[in-house]
């Protein structure tokens, strides 16, 4: 099939045919800066967000934010996936309204499914300031047929922002963390916010108001979409497929769970998520952990883990020791307390039958939050084990929702978690026992495997 990259350029529109793939790209042929991050950008939000359902056929507008300040001047390479009839109308040319978000004006039509892509494999334009090319991202999204969206009343919505701003004040209890300037931000989105005409828009929007906080634990639901109010941004410090190569006997025993054994060495456990929807899925990992044998050491990779549920990691933690252990508190907001929060409460893990005492090594990494950090917290206190890799993400909040007026649903942290010791850990992390990098380009081996083989083999903890 004929391509097509379409190319807005100082001297006017061209077009011309590529041999392969489908671009509507917009590119200004002038040199780039090459300072700033060594990191290629990567998309951290779009407007409206990708796998959205119910979007206001009334939206003129897609945005794109990226991670890092971009070569604005550049281009642009907007994708087209698969055939022309998915990608929107668009009107205009795209305007960069700061150094990393983009705006590109459309036009589209009820009941249809949208698709395209930011940068490709083979077109490349949006880059950073560092010359790098932004890493390919998807987004796909349908909007709502015409008679299905709710036409929202400005009064509604007025009292809705009220309960908003409310709600931070109240119930949010990251609110000075970062000391962001509400009233600023609230007064910079008002207007919009009152003019919403859809609970998506409104959703939309203020997700854009929430997305400084940076929280991960913030999101809201509109018609039941659940719209982010931050995408963190992080480095996967593990490689799937090189796992496959080094590890022996490697077998996925379900959508979350993997095994496999080194020769006269350790046992090695892959668990990818503490998720409710995969409970089932976990008791196959408790269930392999019981048939351990007194001699075994073990290397339990959760590396891949973002989190889930924090009862469910507590099954798998909880066989790990002998006796009752504190392992973490919280504070939660309460605006009756002269401080704003509550007595610390404190979080317990109880000893699970027969359970395992052999010497254990937990890698972990930047992609741990929520629920997983729990986790490392219950094996920190676990005498026979080590944590291994880089620290953590740093997010947890317990998020309780918000019914707004106008229908929107915001979801806000509760507490501030904290560590045995007291000690917050948001956007800190919890850090390794033993500090291990993966590199950009591993090459045949996985630097934290070695490095915990190494470790079991020399007897200690």
């Amino acid at each position: 099939m004929t391509a097509r990259y379409f190319k807005f350029c100082r001297s006017g529109l061209g077009v011309f045919a590529t041999a392969r793939g489908t671009l509507l790209g917009f590119c200004l042929f002038v040199g780039c800066a090459t300072a700033g991050a060594e990191e290629p950008p990567q998309v951290v939000r779009t407007v409206p967000e990708n796998g959205a359902q119910s979007v206001d056929a009334a939206t003129t507008e897609l945005r794109v934010t990226f991670d890092q300040p971009m070569a604005t001047k550049r281009g642009y390479s907007f994708v087209i996936v698969g055939s022309k009839s998915v990608f929107p109308e668009v009107v205009g040319k795209p305007q960069w309204i700061s150094d990393t978000t983009i705006v590109l004006s459309v036009k589209l039509k009820p009941d249809r499914q949208y698709s395209l892509g930011i940068n490709s494999e083979r077109y490349q334009s949006f880059r950073g300031i560092n010359g790098l090319p932004a890493v390919p991202y998807p987004i796909s999204f349908r909007t709502a047929p015409s008679g299905d969206v709710k036409s929202l009343d400005p009064e509604k919505n007025r009292k809705s922002l009220k309960q908003l701003r409310a709600a931070i004040e109240e119930k949010y209890s990251y609110r000075d963390l970062r000391g962001i300037d509400w009233d600023v931000r609230f007064a910079e989105f008002e207007a919009r916010l009152i003019d919403a005409k859809t609970p998506n828009q409104f959703a939309s929007l203020a997700g854009q108001l929430l997305e400084v906080a940076r929280d991960a634990h913030i999101w809201l639901d509109a018609d039941g979409d659940r719209l982010a109010g931050f995408r963190r941004n992080v480095r996967l410090n593990a490689d799937r497929e090189l796992l496959k190569r080094i590890v022996p006997q490697l077998r996925s025993v379900n959508r979350v769970v993997a095994t496999g054994r080194f020769p006269d060495g350790p046992a090695y456990l892959m668990i990818g998520s503490w998720a409710q929807k995969v409970a089932r899925d976990i008791e196959a990992a408790a269930k392999w952990i019981d048939e351990l044998s007194p001699d075994d050491t073990l290397i339990l990779d959760i590396r891949f883990n973002g989190g889930g549920d924090e009862r469910l990691a507590r099954k798998i933690a909880g066989r790990f020791v002998d006796q009752s252990v504190v392992y973490a508190g919280h504070v939660n907001r309460d605006t009756s307390s002269p401080s704003g929060f509550s007595k610390i409460k404190k979080r317990t893990l109880e000893p699970i039958r027969p359970g395992f005492r052999g010497r254990t090594v937990v890698l972990m990494g930047p992609v741990n939050m929520s629920s997983c950090e729990a986790f490392l917290l219950m094996m920190k206190q676990v005498p026979q084990c080590t944590l291994m890799g880089e620290k953590s993400y740093g997010s947890s909040g317990n998020p309780k929702p918000v019914r707004l007026a106008n229908g929107v649903s915001v979801f806000l942290p509760s507490w501030v978690a904290l560590t045995a010791d007291g000690e917050p850990f948001e956007g800190k992390g919890i850090s390794p026992d033993v500090h291990v990098e993966f590199p950009d380009e591993p090459g045949d081996h996985d630097p934290l495997i070695n490095a915990a083989l190494e470790l079991l083999k020399g007897g200690e903890k």
